[in-house]
């Protein structure tokens, strides 16, 4: 079959079209895909470098920001105690009638409630902070002064606590105040709160004879 020149141009033609189709499809194509994707790289790129160049610039305030911080979570952690036991709570009572004249004629205790555990972790795999809160429930005989040396007492308290409620019944005869207490005790655990157990003037706590080797 002879092919025409006519002929020979249409397929010329076509094949030009096949072969201009397959350089924008595989080559330009996919060459400018590659450029806007490299563009939007570049873009975000160029907004992580932003964003830290600001952070660079306020590096000193970042860094006087934290050591604030820090400095002011040590002071409101060093208002709590380092734990409660009821040894410790008991001396504390004692301590209480002693500057307030009250009696205490009972105590109740209660176990430890955490309240709080830190994101951060120690060496442990633990919180490096916890928090605990517990009750303590007393029966207590005053006059109204007195009760209010004892409010005074629980504020002044070096270690967190507060009295959550209370009852006061006055009696006409002795004119003093009977009722109940329940006391908050607040405790901090962490790398700086050490419990040491109170002294409790010559009696070993734990001992299984406090009267010695006496019988």
């Amino acid at each position: 079959m002879k092919i025409t020149q006519k002929q020979m141009e249409l397929v010329l033609l076509l094949l030009i079209v096949v072969i201009g189709v397959a350089v924008y499809r595989f080559g330009y194509y996919e060459f400018d895909e590659k450029t806007k994707q490299v563009e939007s790289e570049n873009k975000q790129l160029e907004q992580q470098i932003a964003a830290l160049q600001v952070k660079q610039a306020n590096k000193e305030t970042y860094e006087k920001g934290i050591e604030d911080s820090e400095k002011l979570q040590k002071e409101v952690l060093a208002k709590y105690g380092p734990g409660n036991t009821p040894e410790k709570s008991i001396m504390m009572i004692r301590d209480l009638e002693e500057k307030t004249n009250a009696k205490v004629q009972s105590i109740a205790f209660n176990p430890d409630s955490s309240i709080y555990m830190s994101a951060d972790t120690d060496e442990n795999g633990e919180p490096s902070v916890k928090a605990y809160t517990t009750q303590l429930s007393i029966s207590y005989e005053n006059n109204y002064e007195g009760l209010k040396k004892m409010m005074d007492y629980f504020v002044k308290y070096p270690e967190r606590m507060n009295v959550s409620s209370f009852t006061a019944v006055f009696n006409q005869e002795t004119g003093a105040l009977s009722g109940t207490m329940l006391i908050n005790l607040f405790s901090v655990q962490d790398a700086n709160h050490k419990y040491k157990e109170p002294s409790v003037g010559g009696v070993k706590i734990g001992t299984d004879n406090i009267f010695g080797d006496t019988y």
